[in-house]
């Protein structure tokens, strides 16, 4: 995968989603149709972007993150289909010159942004998005052996796909073979780590470290937070992932039962950057969004607009441009937005599920 994987929806396969508070929705509106937005509503939409919603002081901020996806699009073949839709296709080419016109645009946005409006065509994607969210928690790790860290994060073993997690983490299975890269204090932060897929480390001995996906055991993926509803444990309304620690907290003898019913396992390697996409571009907190590529393609520039969990407050509207630069395991129309690594990203990205709007911006230089 390489991506900071979501494996954790209330089905069978996600991502950090292991449950949602009541579902959170735009209203796209009566006349919601996929296709072309005319100039005069896209002037209006491009006069609501926020770049509070997109974690930033200035466009300029986004420089990085378009400069990644630019360099991914540019390696595809420029005249093969990227997007394949029936209100909208686009080649590689189309894709790589509207990242391009944007990058170069982004020192003028601060003081007028209607040149997205202006200089962008925007298509509405069809309605009613699903819309989830994922982030990078932090851990309290080791790097070397301490009894007060006792749980192993490991890189990849030659014969993966032999090993559960039932076997990894309750039998030892990997245990004094020298794959361990750290140490951490909590075995239900761990297991949220390979929900996510990637995280932060802080080190005992201080500083931090990224424990980036490195790989997987192949073995099928059960969601634990499905399971839980089906054995009574919460009911679906109730179900988060703060429900779930919560539990375990309550009932820690629980713990291996209940998380060798998922025996599928991550890998992890360490690294001072990251985390990283699918696209190996690093993962931009509220701009970055994980898709299906076969239906958004990767490096698709996007426009997102969604209500969102409120973090110690009111549900708080979400409206900027997005990238699609990962990926998990969402099928069709369905965006799952990186929240990042701080408290309200933990947050919001465990309680986030409901309907979002998607709009794709294309240059006006990139169309006939």
């Amino acid at each position: 995968m390489g991506m900071l994987a979501t494996l954790f929806l209330l089905a069978a396969c996600g991502k950090s989603h292991v449950g949602s508070a009541p579902d959170a929705d735009v209203d796209p509106g009566p006349a919601w149709r996929p296709g072309q937005v005319s100039q005069a509503e896209a002037l209006d939409l491009a006069r609501e972007f926020s770049t509070r919603s997109m974690a930033i002081s200035s466009y300029a901020e986004l420089g990085p993150a378009l400069s990644q996806s630019l360099e991914y699009a540019r390696k595809k073949p420029q005249d093969v289909l990227a997007l394949n839709q029936p209100w909208l296709r686009l080649t590689w080419r189309q894709v790589a010159l509207s990242l391009e016109h944007l990058l170069a645009a982004l020192p003028r946005l601060d003081q007028d942004p209607g040149i997205l409006a202006r200089e962008f065509t925007w298509y509405r994607g069809d309605p009613e998005t699903l819309l989830t969210g994922y982030y990078e928690p932090w851990l309290n790790a080791s790097l070397t052996p301490h009894p007060d860290y006792p749980y192993a994060l490991y890189s990849p073993p030659s014969d993966r796909s032999r090993y559960s997690r039932e076997a990894i983490d309750f039998g030892g299975a990997l245990a004094g073979r020298g794959l361990e890269v750290a140490w951490v204090d909590n075995l239900v932060d761990v297991y949220f780590l390979h929900v996510q897929g990637s995280g932060r480390l802080a080190l005992r001995d201080g500083g931090s470290m990224h424990a980036i996906y490195a790989g997987t055991n192949s073995h099928e993926y059960v969601g634990l937070g499905r399971f839980m509803v089906e054995q009574g444990l919460f009911s679906e309304e109730d179900m988060s992932m703060q429900a779930i620690r919560s539990y375990f907290e309550a009932n820690p003898h629980t713990m291996p039962e209940l998380m060798s019913v998922n025996p599928k396992y991550i890998f992890f390697q360490l690294s001072a950057h990251g985390p990283f996409g699918s696209t190996t571009a690093e993962l931009t907190p509220r701009v970055s969004v994980a898709v299906d590529p076969e239906y958004i393609p990767y490096a698709s520039l996007l426009a997102l607009d969604a209500i969102l969990p409120g973090h110690q407050g009111p549900d708080e509207r979400h409206f900027g441009l997005a990238l699609a630069q990962d990926t998990g395991c969402m099928a069709g129309n369905h965006v799952d937005l990186f929240c990042g690594s701080d408290e309200r990203a933990a947050y919001q990205a465990g309680l986030m599920k409901g309907s979002a709007n998607l709009y794709f911006l294309v240059s006006n230089l990139a169309l006939p």
